[in-house]
C-alpha cells in the first residue's frame, strides 16, 4: 500500500511541477523583450516569446498526454497493490484544488494558443493592419510567412507563421489537451487508493 501511496503522491508533485513549467512559459509571452532569460541551476537559456507562443500549445498537449500516461499507469500501481480492492470505486472526497491544480496544463495551453492568435501575426501588414479572424480564415499566406510578435513588435529571431492552418492545429492542440484532462478528471476515482 505505501508504494502506491508513493506512486500517486509522485503523480501529484509531477503534475504540480509541469504546471509551473507551464505557467513560467506563459509569463514569458508576456514580456514583450527580444530574449527573455531563464537561469536555473547556473544554466541560462534564452528564450523568444515568439516562439513560445508558437510551440507552446505543441509542448501543452504532449505534456497533458505525458501526465495521461501517467495517472493511467496508477491503475496498474494500485491493482498490484491492493488486488480485488483496487477494483472498487472508493467513497472519498477529493479536494476541489487538486482538480484546480488538474486544469493548469489545459489552461496553459489554451493561453498560449491565444497569444498565437492574438499577438504572432505575419510581418507584413504587421499588428495594426491585422486583424485575429485572418488568422483562422485568410488563405493567402499558407505558404508561410515572416511573422512579428506584437508585444514589443519584436521582429528579430521570430518564427514563420503558417496561418490558418497552424492556428487551428494549435485550437487541435487545446482541444486534445482538454480531452486529456477530462479524461484524468473523470476517472480521477479510480486511480486513488482508499
Amino acid at each position: 500500500m505505501l508504494s502506491y501511496l508513493t506512486a500517486e503522491n509522485s503523480f501529484i508533485r509531477s503534475y504540480g511541477n509541469r504546471s509551473l513549467l507551464l505557467l513560467l512559459l506563459c509569463a514569458f509571452t508576456r514580456t514583450g523583450e527580444s530574449v527573455a532569460k531563464a537561469s536555473i541551476i547556473g544554466v541560462s537559456v534564452d528564450i523568444n516569446p515568439a516562439v513560445i507562443a508558437a510551440f507552446g500549445p505543441v509542448l501543452g498537449l504532449l505534456i497533458t498526454a505525458s501526465l495521461k500516461l501517467e495517472a493511467d499507469s496508477l491503475i496498474t500501481a494500485r491493482e498490484a497493490v491492493l488486488g480485488e480492492v483496487g477494483r472498487s470505486k472508493p467513497a472519498f472526497r477529493t479536494s476541489v484544488w487538486l482538480y484546480l491544480l488538474m486544469l493548469v496544463p489545459t489552461g496553459c495551453t489554451a493561453f498560449l494558443a491565444l497569444q498565437f492568435l492574438l499577438k504572432l501575426v505575419p510581418d507584413n501588414p504587421g499588428c495594426p493592419e491585422w486583424n485575429w479572424w485572418r488568422q483562422l480564415t485568410d488563405f493567402s499566406r499558407v505558404g508561410g510567412t515572416p511573422s512579428v510578435y506584437c508585444i514589443g513588435d519584436l521582429t528579430k529571431g521570430t518564427p514563420w507563421t503558417y496561418p490558418p492552418i497552424e492556428t487551428w492545429l494549435l485550437l487541435a492542440c487545446v482541444l486534445g489537451s482538454a480531452y486529456l484532462t477530462y479524461t484524468v478528471i473523470q476517472d480521477w476515482p479510480m486511480y486513488r487508493g482508499r
